[in-house]
């Protein structure tokens, strides 16, 4: 399959032939997709469902883009590389110190310069949540901290296409959640994760801070976040020791500003929209990701 890249994208490996060049555009474009692998998204909350309680959801998540990081330098591919996420996930609350969860979806991808799409079942990730400690039960100013315990499981999808819809591996996630409720109208989270993989996709910690204001209108809440991921390598595309089959194993650093509004129904119904933007990165697409979820409590 032909690959038309901007040559420049590629001038950080000189002494490559033209053959290994089309391999290695077609490989680095597989990393382009804002997947998990690279995008700092909350694993949990540190404040869980109530005993017997269970919420569903479905989310879309949309991006594009047409520039990517070559190490730590932002390069035009000279095409847009789009993709499409459906995610539909439950978690259902036991005692009020326990929650379970799973998550999986579909996907569609597509790069401008290639006509076919590739759409197939994504990956799939179960979880399991422990309250330590819950803010509202104790009185010395305490927060809530949770810690969940995940394991996704890779899709079946291909992964050697140059939209491929994400790395295809499998591992566990350990996080720890917390959770404070400063004001009436304001509160803070965090989520630090690490996470491990197979198929030789580098380990990676992820970090999320977010705030959350609640508008005088009931029901209407804001979010301001800012994340990060850190992989646990030092190779970088086009680098001293870089080969066409490392990709998994590149350092996937990246740091993200994130913006949400949410809105919730009396009926149980909660709907929310947000924007995450990458500030900075290496060897990660340079995009911008929308992301409009419906949830239902019951």
């Amino acid at each position: 399959m032909n690959v038309e890249v901007e040559e420049h994208s590629l001038c950080y490996w000189p002494y490559i032939n033209d053959k290994q060049k089309d391999k290695m555009s077609k490989k680095l474009l597989v990393m382009l997709l804002m997947g998990s692998s690279s995008m700092a998204y909350a694993e949990g909350s540190a404040w869980i469902l109530d005993d017997g309680a269970t919420s569903l959801g479905i989310s879309v998540i949309s991006g594009s883009s047409r520039d990517f990081f070559i190490g730590e330098t932002s390069t035009d591919l000279g095409g847009d590389l789009e993709g499409t996420f459906i995610w539909l996930d439950a978690s259902r609350g036991y005692e009020d110190i326990w929650a379970f969860d799973i998550r999986t979806g579909y996907a569609r991808t597509q790069f401008e310069t290639n006509p076919e799409e590739q759409s197939d079942i994504s990956d799939t990730s179960l979880g399991v949540t422990y309250q330590f400690l819950n803010e509202f039960e104790q009185d010395n100013g305490s927060p809530t901290i949770s810690g969940r315990l995940g394991y996704t499981i890779g899709g079946d999808y291909e992964t050697d296409l140059i939209d491929a819809i994400g790395d295809g591996a499998s591992g566990f996630d350990v996080s720890l959640l917390v959770g404070k409720n400063l004001a009436p109208s304001f509160s803070l989270s965090g989520d630090l994760t690490y996470r491990q993989r197979d198929n030789d996709v580098a380990d990676a910690v992820k970090f999320l801070l977010s705030g959350n204001y609640a508008a005088p209108l009931p029901g209407l809440s804001f979010q301001l976040g800012y994340g990060l991921v850190r992989t646990d390598s030092d190779i970088d595309i086009g680098g001293p020791g870089f080969g066409v089959e490392q990709f998994s194993q590149t350092d996937r650093d990246s740091d993200w500003l994130i913006t949400s509004a949410n809105y919730g129904f009396s009926n149980g119904i909660g709907i929310n929209f947000s924007l995450s933007t990458v500030l900075d990165g290496r060897n990660v697409a340079d995009t911008d990701i929308a992301t409009f979820s419906l949830s239902y409590s019951l």
